[in-house]
Parts: structure tokens; C-alpha cells; sequence
């Protein structure tokens, strides 16, 4: 989305300027008619009859809301109020100056706006303090000493499952017992237990609520750790609570995630699950054909094998697992046949049946779970080489250099055009959401405030004086006044996403020609080698390239 969003429905309004006139001071001297909404979190100010936001203010960034005095276009008749916001927030210590049409208006409005100002600051300081916790916590799990301790506790907590199956079988059964030995497990149980439960609630607390459930290996510690608590509350119990308490055990597990070889093996084979999931319901499919077609060739012959839908199938399962399947087959010989001779039915079944499951099917699942694995494997190896070089520089001291554009999130957007049509429309959208004051053209402040205001983008936008500088060449595609008419702004754009690709395209040319990938490699080279021909033998019966101050052109052609 290329815009600050809508106005929120009327349900969530404190209170808006329905049925008043209010004005805001726009540049330095011109008064325009503005809707203004207050909501519990932003007052919202926006075009009359417009459905979409020009400007937001968090209500817990304003350091001042009062009469407005002193100021050349406020005249001694008017009344107008003023709003400061916080140096270095949302709205980067901008002033926003309104008026209203009486005394009753001025009141009503920063009365209304201090007091939710304060309810608003209170919240927004417990939240920060709130997140702060949170940030402390996630630094915490990663520390080393943190990892080291609780991976010693997860292996003695194995080696203590293993002597309590050894030495007492019945406590894990029975959730405790009455002998010393079980009564001592139980307690090495509690103590884990607690010690698990710790580290979960405070990798909970950090990472709530979606970003902890949506790591595998965190659900899985959470489903472990409450199976533990579960057998600890509810010892002994019927059978099905006793398969329960023995996932206790996996807690070994947990430990893969701390060491990186096992983790690069576990998250390899998860990652190759769900397309194997997919072969192996292939196979399943064409198990349970063969299953019908046996019970109505063999269920007289052989009801102890094919009587039933049920026992067919579980037959043709131990045929496909190579377990005493010869004896399968001569269960359902027919009886006119002798010793000595075989049986075509039977032969043609059981045959067409192997080759096809055993020989053909089992093995395309093997082959997709093998290149899927070495798959996964790959781009394990390669999250290991760049986190050990990140750990290496960090020890030394040093960060690693990376080229990017601060309008890289933008960029990323834009880059979706699919004509050259496509994409002046969608930065002449960007221009009218910047211009909020609909001025015509764009100055650094409105640029900058802008799109460090367009939250959605990760990272948030934040244009420097020096970036709106190389962009503009040293200001020369700016107006006499330093600013951006619609026209140049779309040539800057363009500059700048021909740059932004032509980077991501060096980038994955450097990480193919690393992993050996010979033909993408090449593609990507030859992409490269169009782009310098093209560069200097522009096609001049296509969209012209913009021309930059200086002759040279920006060469973002449109099919």
C-alpha cells in the first residue's frame, strides 16, 4: 500500500469536525479547509469528503496542545490552536497549526485533545516499558551461558528418563509409586518440569504471541512442556494418559535446536515433509485400489487376508513392507492349482502391485525426500556461513558493509509494475499521498516526514539530507525553490529502482555463483550482459528514458 490508510469508521471517533470549519496552516502561509478525526491512539487529519489519511499524529508524541499566539498568519480575529509533537517521533518535532470558527470550538477541541493526550501517554509508557521487558528477555535466551546451561539440563533430564525406565519401570506409568526409587524420579520429574516451564514462559513473554507459535521448534517445546505438566497433575490415570506421559522423553529433542549440525538435519527434514507428505498420499491412493480390488478377487479364497476392506488393507500394507508377503500370496492361491504350479491371478496381482508401490511409487518418495533434504541442507550451510561471519566480525569489532538504498521497502513495492504505464501510475499515487498539503511539488521535510510516516514499510523509511541530495544530483532536478514537481519525482523513482534491481540482481548472481547453480548463474549473467548493451545502445523505438540533468538517462523502459 502506497498510502497512510483510511479513516477509520465513525464507531472509533472521540470526536471529529462533522458540522465545523476547521483550517490548517499549510507551508508558511496558506490556510486550508481540513476533516479532522480524534481516535484513542491518533488525531487524523485528512481532505474534506477524502476517505484516505494526509496526515496522523500520535496523540503520545504531542508535548503541547494550546492557544496559538504570536504567529504573522494567525490575525488578532482568528482563533487557532497549535499542536508541537516530540523531536524525533512520528512526526519528527512538526508543528500543526488549526483553526476553529469560535471560542466554544477551541475549548471543546484541546480540552478534548490534552485529556486524551495524557490517557494515551500513560499507555503508550507502560507499553514501551512493556516491550523493553520483552527485548530483555529475547537477549537473554540467546546469551551463550543461557543455551549452555539449559542443554546441560536437557541431557541429564534424558539420561534420568533412561535410569528410571531402567531401574523403575512402573513410575512412568504410574506417575510416581510407592518405592524410594520411584518417589526419587518423580522428584527429578517435578524439577525439570519447573525448569522448562521457566524457560518457556519467559521465550513466551518475549516472543508473544504469533511470532513464538510461528516457530516450529518453539510449539513443539510448548506441546513437551505441557505434557510434562499434564502427567505431574494427573498421575496414573487410563491408558491414553500414560502414551501421554511418555512424550517426555522427546524432550532430547529440544537440545537439536541448540546444537547447529542436528539442527540443520531436523529443520532439513521438516522443511522436506510436506512434498513428501504429497507422494506418500500417492502411494496411499494406489494402496487402497489395490486393497478393494484384492478383497474382491481373494476375500473367498483368503478372508483371513481379504475378508474385509480393513484387513485387505492392512494386508496390502505388510505386502508393500516385504513382511512375510509370500505367505499372503499363497493364502489366496486358488486351490485347482497344485503345489507346483502358480496362479496367474494371484502371480499378475501381487506382481503389478510391487513393481508399481515397491519398485516405482516408494522410490519417487524417496527421490523427492532426498532432493528436498539436500535442498534444505543447502540453504542450512549457507545460514551457518553468514551467521559465522556475522559472529566474526562482531568479535572483531567490525559490521559488515552493505549497499541499499533507504527507499529499498518502497522500491521492493514499486517494483511490481508490470507496464511503463503501470508504474508512473503508482508513483503519481505515492506523490499525491507525500503532497499532503497539495501544494504541487514535494520539499525534503515533506518527503522525508512522508514516507517515515508509511509504517507498513519494514524497515521504516528514513531519508537523510545527504540522500535527498544524491538523489536530486546535487539539487539539480529540484525546482528554484529546492523542491519536486510531479515530473521529477517520477524520474528520480525510476533512477532509483533501475539501481535497487540492478543490485538485487548482483546479488543473487554472487549467492548462485557461490552455490553452484550453473544455469540460473548464467541466465542472470546474460540479464546482466542485455543490460550493458542496452545501456549503450538505448532502443529508441521503445519509451524513452528520462533524461537526468547532464545527459544521462534513467532507462526504465515499459513493455
Amino acid at each position: 500500500s502506497l498510502s497512510l490508510g483510511s479513516v477509520p469508521p465513525v464507531s472509533e471517533h472521540l470526536k471529529n469536525s462533522s458540522g465545523e470549519k476547521i483550517n490548517k496552516l499549510c507551508g508558511d502561509s496558506e490556510w486550508q479547509p481540513r476533516f479532522v478525526v480524534m481516535t484513542k491512539d491518533f488525531f487524523i487529519i485528512t481532505h474534506p469528503g477524502a476517505k484516505e489519511v494526509s496526515d496522523q499524529i500520535p496523540l503520545y508524541e504531542v508535548t503541547n496542545c494550546a492557544k496559538m499566539a504570536g504567529h504573522s498568519e494567525v490575525s488578532s480575529s482568528m482563533i487557532a490552536f497549535v499542536m508541537d509533537t516530540m523531536e524525533g517521533g512520528y512526526n519528527g518535532g512538526r508543528q500543526y497549526i488549526f483553526s476553529v470558527e469560535n471560542e466554544d470550538q477551541f475549548v471543546a477541541w484541546t480540552q478534548a485533545i490534552n485529556q486524551q493526550v495524557i490517557i494515551s501517554t500513560k499507555l503508550f509508557r507502560n507499553l514501551s516499558k512493556l516491550q523493553e521487558a520483552k527485548e530483555r528477555a529475547r537477549s537473554v535466551l540467546k546469551t551463550e551461558t543461557w543455551q549452555l546451561v539449559f542443554g546441560i539440563f536437557i541431557v541429564s533430564n534424558f539420561i534420568v528418563n533412561i535410569g528410571q525406565a531402567c531401574i523403575a519401570p512402573n513410575s512412568s506409568s504410574s506417575g510416581g509409586g510407592d518405592s524410594t526409587n520411584s518417589k526419587i524420579f518423580y522428584a527429578f520429574d517435578v524439577v525439570f518440569t519447573t525448569l522448562f516451564a521457566f524457560e518457556l514462559s519467559i521465550n513466551l513473554f518475549g516472543n508473544w504471541l504469533f511470532p513464538f507459535f510461528n516457530s516450529g521448534w518453539n510449539t513443539f517445546d510448548f506441546c513437551v512442556v505441557a505434557v510434562s505438566i499434564f502427567s505431574i497433575c494427573y498421575p496414573g490415570g487410563p491408558t491414553w494418559i500414560i502414551v501421554i506421559r511418555t512424550m517426555r522423553i522427546f524432550r532430547i529433542i529440544r537440545l537439536f535446536r541448540k546444537l547447529r549440525a542436528l539442527r540443520a538435519i531436523v529443520s532439513a527434514l521438516f522443511a522436506a515433509l510436506p512434498i513428501v507428505g504429497q507422494a506418500f498420499v500417492l502411494v496411499t491412493l494406489v494402496a487402497i485400489v489395490f486393497a478393494v480390488v484384492g478383497q474382491a478377487l481373494f476375500s473367498k479364497l483368503s478372508p483371513h487376508y481379504f475378508g474385509t476392506f480393513k484387513v485387505s488393507i492392512y494386508s496390502i500394507f505388510k505386502v508393500l513392507a516385504m513382511a512375510q508377503w509370500g505367505h499372503v500370496a499363497e493364502a489366496v492361491k486358488d486351490p485347482r492349482y497344485g503345489e507346483n504350479d502358480v496362479d496367474p491371478n494371484a502371480t499378475l496381482f501381487f506382481v503389478v502391485l510391487i513393481v508399481t508401490c515397491v519398485w516405482i511409487l516408494l522410490q519417487v518418495v524417496v527421490a523427492v525426500l532426498l532432493d528436498n533434504f539436500t535442498s534444505s541442507c543447502r540453504r542450512e550451510e549457507k545460514q551457518a556461513i553468514i551467521d559465522d561471519e556475522e559472529e566474526r566480525l562482531r568479535s572483531l569489532g567490525l559490521t559488515k558493509a552493505v549497499t541499499r538504498s533507504p527507499l529499498a521497502p518502497l522500491l521492493d513495492n514499486l517494483a511490481l509494475f508490470k507496464t511503463s504505464e503501470d508504474l508512473s501510475s503508482r508513483i503519481q499515487k505515492l506523490f499525491e499521498v507525500l503532497d499532503c498539503d497539495r501544494g504541487g511539488t514535494l520539499s525534503y521535510s515533506e518527503l522525508s516526514d512522508g514516507l517515515r510516516k508509511m509504517r507498513h514499510f519494514s524497515p521504516i523509511i528514513v531519508l537523510s539530507q545527504d540522500d535527498f541530495h544524491r538523489m536530486t544530483n546535487k539539487g539539480q532536478l529540484c525546482d528554484e525553490e529546492g523542491c519536486l514537481t510531479p515530473e521529477q519525482f517520477e524520474q528520480i523513482l525510476r533512477e532509483e529502482l533501475e539501481l535497487h534491481m540492478e543490485g538485487k540482481i548482483q546479488t543473487v548472481y554472487e549467492e548462485l555463483a557461490q552455490a553452484g547453480t550453473q544455469d540460473t548463474t548464467a541466465l542472470l549473467a546474460s540479464i546482466k550482459l542485455l543490460k550493458m548493451m542496452v545501456r549503450l545502445n538505448p532502443p529508441t523505438h521503445l519509451h524513452p528514458p528520462l533524461q537526468l540533468a547532464g545527459g544521462g538517462g534513467v532507462g526504465v523502459w515499459g513493455g
